[in-house]
């Protein structure tokens, strides 16, 4: 009966599925994450890591695998597909993957895979330690295009075997392509075990030399121990019996068993982290560079450690970037610097430094330039002619203004450039001329040549009304240009040329896109007289004149000799220019007088938009000592014409302002009636010569054109002309042309109703829109001016920093491939920011309009902020009153419109009387769609202005260091190089609308709110008075008469 007991529990306890001392885990591995992410895991042979070899070897969640593949040895994974095996061209015929590190016995291997197509087949199988495992009852599963999951179990709990577990893929068909592994799950027993685990002195970690690791187990007992990441409880394997200590110079995975007779200790494991030297080292010491010309630091970097920053010791001698690519610069003598390659470590390896040499030559300097006649004395002016022979020349450089050597080389403004080997110009006073010739990186010898011209000294001057015009064309009309010459590209079009003259609407152009090559446009031939002038305008800007400039020429039709006057891009350099505007040039004709000439002009496409008019032949007077007949207020321009090279001249203008002068031009204006002298004196050292016209200038009276100045103190706005406070006073100006003598000023609800003083100070009583009127008068007549509803008393109005007569020059500022001023650029600047002036009461902000030039974005959901500053005690944008934001793709625009994008304020911002304040609009989003080449072009429109007008912009600009990298800060910076004022318009309120009605008689009576008020004369107001009838409109569509009774 006992024994009969026995054997039963014996049975029970071998029927029971895991032995109650043994734990069941899981390991698992899924490919959801792309080579491209660091922390990626997965076997990839693909592109510049493609290396041939039988197995390779990574590591998957912990434990160690290996892979090896007949017919292939390319492998990939990405998060979508899980790992691949081969390609359609070069697929695999067998494949096996298998791991020695899993400890435990293996219950049952999960494999989820796919072939690529139907037609490929594969069979899958699973062995551990040898031993099949099984597939719904058969050794084998037949892979299809569909990823499934396959379970491979041992044929019984008893049968699980421990050690390598290896999955095997083997296609069937003919047709064969990539397969694709996604996840692997083992099922396995971990037994407990009455062996104590060994310990590891010294423990795991990082160390940056090699360690010996000591291995102790209990009294009594061994210790099995591998290095490979093995198990080492299997017998046949890597594993070593442990003797002495184990010296680890390598990264290892240390794992160890104790073990007595058949008991196994569980697996003791540690990873040791020996960090290595890098092993930076350049392929060579030193490096000799030719001045100008580029290299490589190439860097061996054996173990491809990353990042690896270059720095130079001079970037003014040779910089380096980010690749190790080399760039010298221009040196004069022989400099050596140093290139470091560094690199700061990680968990792997050791900082580690490399250096070179990097030696920069200067380039043998270009031959002298020949230079006919080389100085001299000479009676009249004379051609000189400057030749360059070596063809390493690219440019010849002159100066008859640099004062020295030193000036003519470091200053470029002081010298005329030009393209080619020969330049030809004419010296008509004395001077000391410098000449080079410059090439890439290298320059010619400065020479120095003396020019005394002996000219008798004489006095003689013209001015600009003692032309008479021989030929002018003003581009308006298809006949006009019959006697021209068009090239392809031209055309009539509207260029805004009568902001120059409001008579002329048409100008010639062309566009930089409109072709390639060049195009020319010439005109007839006329025959040069003697003391004559060439004047035209064109608009155009500079940013790109680089890429194709535009000249104007003079043609010899006799020899076919052409002589540049103008070369545009040369000229924006010398001028600082960078446009566009409308730009007056002109020319002396004495060079070609006689001759029978054309004028061209050549245009290069590729460079900027080109708009001419205006082109005009004139001689000067030969009766300009005769007096000229001008009106009050009107401007000579007098020009000294004097022979003999004057040392000083001084110029004595009766009547005029300025009254003298000591330039060669100077522009006088004369206010008054009567007749005035006009003297200049000329010196030439202890010689002097001076000419005296007698009542050269006769000055007569005229009508006064009246023109009101509206209050200075208020704000401009888009929809009044100013916008004050009640109860504040203001004044207005008289702006009046003609001189008038007598004023008579009108005005509408101030506290005077006129006035006769020229610049009268009034205060508004009651909130509204009203006019103002004005007569001006003198002995000549009179005149007057009435400016209907352009003040705004009170109430609220948008209100800018542009007068009524800019707001119809609005434009975009297109800063060419740098993007747009006051929108997207690449230039390093932020956010954009327009000063008002401070408000003449207490006021408030509730929203701000953005008039918008252009809304196109490829990031649409790119947040641009709003936000209303004060002024900080530097006078940049401060602290932030009030902000609020919009998405990108909310911005409105139209082409044919000025659209207000509106951002409203989450609070309304209070101001203080005397409280200056800031509207800053940014960041703005610069991106470019890599798929359309689409990038972001969202600019705010602008007033541009000419040098040295009003300016009230801001920009937020990134700091750099002396190398031009960023320090990752901005700092807010006035727009000093080209006034601009942004057409953003803060709704200024300084009272609200009265509700103090409190009786009304009404038609129609309604309860909705009242949206708009006007006066029976159909005047908008913003209150009602007692006793007075007005019209409202109301929310709901409805209108209806109100008077107010008390």
């Amino acid at each position: 009966m006992r024994k009969t007991l026995f054997l039963l529990l014996a049975f029970i306890m071998a029927a029971l599925p895991l032995s109650m001392n043994a734990e069941l885990k899981t390991w698992t591995f899924e490919w959801n994450k792309s080579h491209s992410d660091n922390t990626s895991q997965g076997f990839y042979n693909f592109g510049t890591n493609y290396v041939e070899k039988d197995v390779y070897t990574t590591e998957l969640n912990t434990l160690t695998w290996s892979i090896a593949s007949t017919g292939t040895h390319k492998y990939a994974y990405t998060a979508k597909s899980g790992q691949t095996i081969g390609t359609n061209l070069e697929a695999s015929t067998h494949t096996s993957l298998w791991t020695e590190s899993l400890a435990g016995k293996v219950r049952a291997v999960r494999v989820q895979t796919r072939t690529n197509k139907n037609e490929n087949q594969a069979d899958l199988s699973v062995t551990v330690n040898g031993v099949k495992y099984q597939c719904n009852g058969t050794d084998k599963a037949a892979m299809t295009a569909t990823l499934a999951d396959y379970e491979f179990k041992s044929a019984s709990e008893a049968a699980a075997a421990e050690g390598k577990i290896e999955i095997s893929i083997d296609p069937t068909s003919e047709a064969k392509g990539t397969l694709y592994i996604k996840k692997i799950e083992i099922d396995y027993e971990v037994a407990a075990s009455s062996v104590a685990a060994p310990t590891f002195n010294p423990a795991a970690g990082t160390y940056d030399s090699a360690q010996q690791v000591t291995i102790a187990a209990g009294q009594g007992l061994s210790v099995y121990y591998t290095t490979d990441n093995s198990n080492p409880r299997l017998d046949g394997g890597t594993r070593k019996l442990y003797s002495a200590p184990v010296v680890i110079d390598t990264t290892t995975t240390l794992k160890a068993v104790a073990y007595n007779g058949t008991d196994y200790s569980d697996i003791a494991q540690a990873q040791y982290v020996i960090r290595k030297s890098p092993e930076l080292r350049f392929y060579v010491d030193s490096l000799s560079l030719l001045s100008g010309k580029d290299g490589y630091a190439d860097l061996i970097n054996p173990h491809k450690v990353e990042p690896v920053t270059y720095t130079s010791s001079d970037w003014q001698v040779c910089s380096v970037d980010e690749m190790g690519m080399l760039y010298s610069s221009y040196v004069t003598e022989q400099k050596t610097v140093t290139i470091t390659a560094r690199f700061a470590g990680n968990e792997t390896y050791l900082p580690g430094v490399a250096t070179m040499r990097v030696t920069v030559v200067p380039n043998p300097p270009l031959a002298t330039p020949q230079v006919s006649p080389a100085g001299g004395t000479y009676n009249d002016s004379v051609e000189v002619t400057i030749t360059s022979t070596d063809e390493r020349s690219v440019t010849i450089w002159y100066s008859t203004i640099a004062k020295s050597e030193e000036e003519f080389e470091s200053d470029y403004t002081k010298s005329t450039v030009v393209e080619g080997k020969e330049a030809k110009f004419t010296i008509d006073k004395s001077c000391t001329l410098y000449v080079m010739t410059r090439g890439y990186n290298v320059n010619s010898p400065v020479m120095k040549y003396q020019f005394t011209i002996n000219t008798a000294l004489k006095a003689d001057f013209a001015t600009d009304r003692s032309y008479i015009t021989r030929y002018a064309q003003n581009f308006d009309n298809t006949d006009s240009l019959k006697q021209w010459t068009v090239g392809s590209g031209w055309k009539l079009a509207d260029n805004k040329f009568s902001t120059i003259d409001p008579t002329d609407k048409l100008s010639i152009a062309v566009g930089y896109n409109d072709g390639t090559g060049s195009t020319t446009l010439t005109s007839p031939e006329f025959t040069v007289e003697p003391n004559s002038e060439v004047s035209f305008y064109a608009r155009f800007s500079a940013v790109f004149l680089v890429y194709g400039s535009w000249q104007f020429n003079v043609v010899n039709t006799a020899t076919g000799e052409t002589t540049q006057l103008l070369d545009a891009f040369k000229w924006a350099q010398d001028n600082n220019y960078t446009g566009p505007k409308w730009n007056r040039f002109e020319y002396n004709l004495k060079q070609f007088e006689g001759q029978k000439v054309k004028f061209q002009f050549n245009y290069n496409y590729g460079g900027e938009d080109l708009a001419l008019d205006n082109f005009a032949l004139k001689v000067l007077d030969e009766q300009s000592a005769e007096a000229i007949h001008i009106f009050e207020g009107d401007s000579i321009t007098f020009i000294s014409t004097s022979l003999g090279d004057p040392d000083s001249l001084q110029w004595t203008l009766d009547g005029a302002t300025p009254p003298a002068s000591t330039l060669k031009t100077v522009t006088a204006t004369y206010a008054h009636s009567g007749s005035y002298d006009v003297t200049l004196t000329v010196k030439r050292g202890t010689e002097s010569n001076t000419i005296t016209r007698k009542a050269y200038v006769v000055v007569s009276q005229q009508a006064p054109t009246a023109i009101i100045g509206l209050p200075e103190e208020g704000y401009e706005s888009p929809f009044v002309g100013v916008f004050v406070p009640v109860n504040v006073p203001v004044t207005f100006r008289d702006l009046s042309t003609g001189n008038p003598t007598e004023w008579k000023w009108v005005f509408q609800n101030t506290d005077i109703t006129s006035s006769t003083e020229q610049n009268p100070t009034v205060t508004y009583l009651d909130k509204g829109r009203f006019s103002v009127g004005l007569t001006a008068k003198n002995a000549a007549g009179q005149s007057n001016d009435v400016l209907t509803y352009a003040v705004q008393a009170g109430g609220a109005q948008y209100v800018w920093n542009i007068s009524t007569e800019e707001n119809t020059n609005l434009s975009k500022i297109d800063l060419g491939w740098y993007g747009n001023y006051a929108g997207s650029n690449w230039l390093g600047m932020r956010r954009f920011a327009e000063q008002y002036k401070a408000p003449l009461a207490d006021a408030t902000i509730d929203s701000v309009a953005v008039y918008f030039a252009s809304n196109a974005t490829v990031s649409p959901d790119s947040t641009i902020v709003l936000t209303v500053n004060a002024v900080d005690d530097k006078g940049n944008p401060g602290q932030i009153l009030g902000t609020t934001s919009i998405k990108a793709s909310q911005i409105k625009y139209s082409d044919d419109d000025y659209l207000a994008t509106v951002f409203k304020l989450a609070q309304p911002v209070k101001l203080s009387k005397g409280q200056k304040f800031f509207v800053a609009v940014g960041p703005f989003p610069n991106a470019t769609d890599e798929a359309s080449y689409k990038t972001d072009d969202i600019a705010i429109f602008c007033l541009r202005r000419p040098v040295g007008g009003k300016c009230t912009t801001w920009h937020e600009l990134e700091d750099q260091d002396e190398n031009g990298r960023s320090l990752g800060t901005y700092s807010w910076l006035p727009n000093t190089d080209d006034p601009v004022s942004m057409a953003i318009a803060p709704v200024v309120t300084y009272d609200a609308l009265s509700t103090a009605v409190t009786t009304v008689e009404q038609s129609n009576p309604s309860n909705s709110k009242i949206v708009a008020i006007y006066t029976l004369s159909g005047m908008q107001v913003d209150s009602m008075e007692p006793g007075h009838i007005y019209i409202v409109k109301r929310a709901d569509g409805t209108a209806s008469k109100v008077k107010i009774v008390k």
